[in-house]
């Protein structure tokens, strides 16, 4: 079984800490952790370095989309992944009454690797990455919803603004209509072609949220 596999000792188990510039790594069988900067030649390296190490699944914690890169380099290379939620980790760390720094950080996040693979349902928690198809997706989706924010933005402010300004401020109004329309008609041939004309795909795929109108 894949579960009595991943905790062979001929395996390590990796956690990652991660912030804007850079990352921490820790690897199970090391006690030194390493730092790589958070930009593709690190990611690069951090993906050699796991490897050289076995490292066979790697934890780091969701961090508002910092993390999605190397996640998905890491997944590439055929390294399994999980993405964290903070308050998870934070409560494993105080109930292992570890300190906070980065380097404990991310070593904790490799212990906590570890102790997920001896759940029955750790392998419903890896990371899988959208496909091509579903990050274009969710970039219509996202311009639309920015879209619809403003052109609210603007609705708010026609009952505020000069009445000298009160055209211009509809003319921004329209304008913004017909970006959402041409951004509707996009997302429609683009669910068409990619999945089958579902409804509300968009809600359906994993990190899109929901289409704001």
């Amino acid at each position: 079984m894949q579960g009595r596999f991943m905790m062979s000792t001929q395996y390590n188990y990796a956690g990652i800490d991660i912030a804007k510039r850079n990352f921490v790594i820790a690897v199970s069988s090391l006690s030194k952790t390493k730092t790589e900067t958070n930009n593709p030649k690190g990611i690069a390296h951090t993906v050699e370095y796991l490897k050289k190490h076995k490292v066979a699944l790697v934890v780091m914690e969701s961090t508002g989309g910092l993390e999605i890169p190397a996640a998905k380099a890491i997944h590439r290379s055929g390294i399994a992944v999980i993405i964290a939620n903070p308050r998870q980790t934070h409560q494993f760390a105080q109930s292992q009454s570890l300190t906070k720094t980065d380097a404990k950080d991310a070593q904790m996040l490799a212990f906590f690797a570890q102790m997920m693979t001896q759940k029955e349902d750790w392998q419903t928690m890896l990371y899988h990455p959208p496909t091509e198809a579903e990050e274009v997706l969710e970039a219509l989706v996202n311009r639309r919803n920015q879209l619809v924010d403003m052109r609210t933005a603007e609705k708010n402010r026609l009952h505020q603004v000069h009445e000298t300004q009160v055209e211009s401020v509809k003319q921004l109004i329209a304008h913004f209509d017909r970006l959402i329309d041409e951004l509707d008609k996009q997302i429609d041939e683009h669910t068409h072609t990619h999945f089958d004309g579902k409804a509300k795909v968009a809600e359906q795929i994993k990190g899109i949220g929901s289409i704001t109108t």
